[in-house]
């Protein structure tokens, strides 16, 4: 609606008012004015001299890749005079493009993202949680949408970073009705209230009411009096004020609703008309729910309920025939002018497969590398087995798109039906190494382990390195295997072949899991930091490069935030899990999977909150059960049996023991052993509950078979867990200078790279023994490496906030208090501060928890947010911090 527009003033002020948040969100129903209010609010922004970037989202845009490819065109669009330094036209772009494009704009930069819904998915609201995140201070960004994005908006708002309309917002106010109806001098105000009352503000009604009594239809108002306007009452209205229009101007509705969106030489194409730009132009300016989507106007859409009516009426005149052949019509001029997806969507529904197939073969290796995995699944979907067998891109596509996207059975018929044309005609060897390279898809999303290792070998001997990515991903699935199996040193060899073509392919999805699977060996082995910085590397080289960025991030996002939670950087850990988990959830195997929701879990109860903990994991098991999942389903009831065994309550976690026994496949602790349950399930789950119920003995027992196998395999990461509930069952009872032999294993394993989520997460007996060991370290002046010992021994109980080490208390004095910086102190939240003010004046963790009404979980894991922000080690540093800033005397 372009024409007589009501000024949504008290939205538009709510708006201005929070210029400065970063995230905009405009929901509601259709119909409610979404896109009227954003225009309305941008040509305000526009006035106070910001750029203006407007993408409308249709279904096609939903994956990562292409859709920061649109919002980064649309920015560099935006800046009028710009050099042209954007990325490469059609090219994928990242989240950092994005930055770049977004970042240094004179007056600001206003991102609106319209039509959300359309586009809605995991990844892309994984991609909208980042963009909030690393916003240029200078730039807004602005979401139109019928559904709330899943991008944690409550805790935006508490931060004051983000404004919903809702919409109750949406709705006309009564003074917002009398202003649209100004121009009828002869309705009264009683009628206009009783045009509100029976609409409850929603503008589509309010529109289609205007049209008709623009035609002189005043009687159709009578027909709302006690009534409440419905979406049957909608389409009515719609069809009424269609019905009172001439047919030519019917004829050129009809005509322009059959693609999803119009443009005047489209609109020529279709009709046969020329002047399709003098019609689009009458067409909005008569308010007839037709809106431009483009900054130049050549791009139009109908509002979508008013299409639906338009669509029908066209399907109740026109015959079958004719309407195919329209969208045929359509689909060519699309495939003319170089928009090949939208031709694919319309040969599709002109029912033209084989048109649509081979336009669809011409891009699907673009589509493959730029990771539009829903997109290729829409497609494949409406193409039958037959036809996809004739194209052999479209055929490795689909199999690897339903693979990923867990459609098991659609993968498996095709790849079946594939495998039965190769053997009839007696394919070459390269043709079956391509096969097999297109079963490990499915294999690694079924968590298929041996035929994994399987498919990967008859890859690798079918196939040459000529075939980069092919022979390239057969390298990553032998890796893997020979991961599961501790056969490390031959792992890595073949790694290092397999990321030597992977870089030359180009291919940053391949080199993801490279990178994971390097990762798994490193911290296996006892190097965590080591795979920290690798992780750190590779995440930010996928951020940077173009392409699969946000993809290939998820999978090592999950395994660096692993790696930063077992360090004890919470915040760092939980910032990566935000941005990635949902993603990750959706587009990776089962082992990342399984590591974000345990350390998800796990961070949710360091915060105190066992519900979320549960929550989390509760849906683990969901995903487990329902794509057939067991490994997954393992891991979390090995977590539930963990925190129910710590919190003390011994009868829930055998309960929980006899569930996770029946669901077990033993698959961990035996032939396989994977990073997920390195150090939980199932063995440890069970060992620690039998230390936890007083059966010292059979747990021992249990605990020194598995060392020795830890020890062969060189697991050292898993040796730590095993020394340590060692000397915890010891120490328990009462065997004082063994346990002290134990846990002094565990530490010389543990120190060179410091862990220290393995030893804190067994809780008070852990934290307890670590203690008595520290105290009784003068005690043995022949302890190898005693120093050292010493000082980890200091770094772990300082972690568990039960220690302060002298020596670290000169570290920071009064005289450097210039150096603290007032960036990291205006990180930290109002209930931060706080906490840091009653530290500084010497309350305990027991006292703030009893003053604040919290647990003493939850005032560590808000001091350790506090330090870790701060850049400080200790409360004698806080001290100095909150004198510095004036929080204390």
């Amino acid at each position: 609606m372009t024409n007589n527009l009501v000024l949504r003033k008290q939205q538009l002020d709510r708006l201005k008012n929070h210029s400065a948040v970063r995230l905009i969100v405009v929901q509601g129903p259709a119909g409610f004015g979404k896109t009227t209010l954003l225009r309305q609010y941008c040509e305000h922004r526009r006035g106070q001299g910001s750029r203006i970037a407007w993408v409308h989202l249709e279904p096609h845009s939903s994956d990562p890749a292409h859709f920061l490819r649109l919002l980064c065109d649309a920015v560099w669009e935006a800046r009028e005079g710009s050099d042209g330094a954007g990325a490469e036209d059609g090219a994928p772009a990242s989240v950092k493009d994005f930055v770049r494009a977004a970042r240094g704009v004179e007056g600001g930069m206003t991102v609106v993202v319209d039509n959300f819904e359309q586009a809605s998915h995991p990844g892309l609201e994984a991609v909208i949680a980042q963009l909030v995140r690393v916003l240029p201070p200078d730039a807004q960004l602005c979401i139109g949408t019928r559904i709330i994005p899943a991008i944690n908006l409550p805790r935006l708002q508490l931060r004051e970073q983000a404004v919903v309309v809702n919409v109750e917002g949406l709705r006309f106010r009564a003074s917002e009705t009398t202003e649209f109806f100004k121009e009828f001098r002869d309705l009264a105000a009683e009628e206009i209230d009783d045009i509100h009352r029976a609409t409850d503000g929603w503008p589509a009604a309010l529109q289609c009411i205007r049209l008709s009594l623009r035609g002189g239809r005043s009687q159709r108002v009578s027909t709302l009096s006690g009534t409440g306007i419905t979406p049957d009452l909608i389409d009515f209205l719609a069809t009424d004020v269609f019905d009172n229009l001439s047919e030519q101007n019917q004829r050129v509705l009809l005509d322009a609703a059959m693609p999803e969106c119009i443009c005047p030489e489209l609109l020529e194409h279709i009709s046969g008309r020329a002047d399709g730009r003098k019609c689009l132009d009458e067409i909005e300016h008569s308010g007839l729910f037709l809106s431009p989507i483009d900054a130049d106007h050549n791009w139009y859409r109908f509002h979508i309920v008013f299409r639906q009516v338009l669509l029908t009426r066209l399907r109740r005149e026109v015959s079958e025939a004719e309407i195919l052949a329209r969208q045929k019509r359509i689909a060519e001029w699309y495939s003319l002018h170089g928009f090949r997806e939208e031709a694919i969507v319309h040969y599709l529904e002109a029912n033209d497969e084989e048109s649509a197939a081979e336009i669809l073969n011409s891009v699907i290796e673009r589509l493959v590398t730029e990771e539009r995995l829903d997109l290729i699944v829409r497609y494949v979907d409406r193409l039958s087995d037959d036809v996809i067998q004739k194209y052999e891109e479209i055929l490795k596509a689909a199999i690897v798109a339903y693979g990923f996207r867990r459609q098991f059975v659609k993968a498996q018929r095709i790849a079946s039906a594939r495998e039965a044309i190769l053997k009839r005609d007696n394919a070459s060897k390269e043709k079956w190494g391509i096969h097999n390279y297109t079963l490990i898809f499915i294999y690694a999303a079924q968590d298929n382990v041996e035929q994994i290792g399987h498919v990967a070998d008859k890859t690798i001997e079918l196939l040459t390195e000529k075939n980069c990515l092919e022979y390239a991903v057969g390298l990553n699935a032998k890796a893997f295997w020979l991961l599961a199996h501790s056969r490390f040193e031959e792992a890595r060899e073949v790694l290092s072949k397999a990321r030597a073509l992977h870089d030359e392919a180009h291919n940053f999805f391949g080199l993801s899991y490279c990178e994971w699977i390097y990762s798994t060996i490193l911290t296996g082995l006892g190097r965590n930091e080591e795979a920290i910085k690798g992780l750190k590397t590779a995440l930010s080289r996928t951020e940077t490069g173009a392409g699969t960025s946000i993809a290939a991030g998820a999978v090592i996002a999950a395994y660096l935030a692993e790696c930063l939670y077992e360090k004890n950087c919470i915040a760092e850990a939980e910032t990566l899990l935000n941005d990635y988990s949902l993603l990750i959830e959706q587009q990776t195997i089962i082992d990342p999977v399984s590591v974000t929701f345990l350390t998800t879990a796990r961070i949710a109860m360091l915060r105190g909150d066992e519900r979320e903990a549960e929550e989390v994991l509760d849906r683990a098991m969901y995903l487990g059960h329902r794509y057939n999942l067991p490994r997954v389903v393992t891991y979390a009831r090995a977590e539930l049996v963990r925190q129910a065994t710590l919190v003390g309550d011994i009868e829930k976690a055998r309960n929980r023991l006899a569930a996770l026994t029946v669901s077990h496949n033993a698959l961990d602790d035996d032939e396989y052993m994977f990073h997920a349950g390195e150090t939980e399930a199932v063995t440890i789950t069970h060992a620690r509950l039998l230390i936890h119920s007083g059966r010292h003995a059979e747990a021992r027992a249990m605990i020194q078979s598995e060392l020795r196998k830890a020890r062969a395999q060189r697991r050292l990461r898993r040796m730590i867990k095993l020394d340590l509930l060692l000397a915890i069952s010891l120490n328990m009872e009462g065997q004082v200078n063994s346990a002290r032999r134990a846990v002094i294993e565990a530490l010389n394993v543990g120190a060179p790279d410091q862990f220290v989520r393995l030893f804190l997460d067994e809780g008070p007996q852990a934290v307890r023994l670590l203690k008595e060991t520290r105290a009784s370290c003068p005690n043995f002046p022949d302890l190898p490496q005693k120093d050292m010992l010493s000082a980890y021994l200091d770094r772990l109980l300082t972690e568990a906030g039960e220690f302060m080490p002298a020596v670290v208390a000169v570290d920071r004095t009064e005289a450097d208090e210039n150096d603290f910086s007032p960036q990291l102190f205006e990180q930290l939240t109002d209930r931060e501060r706080e906490i840091l003010r009653l530290v500084s004046n010497g309350f305990s963790n027991k006292a703030l928890a009893d003053r604040l009404s919290l647990s003493t979980n939850t005032v560590k894991w808000h001091l350790r947010n506090i330090f870790e922000k701060l850049q400080i080690a200790n409360r004698m540093q806080a001290v100095s911090v909150a004198r510095h800033f004036g929080l204390i005397e």
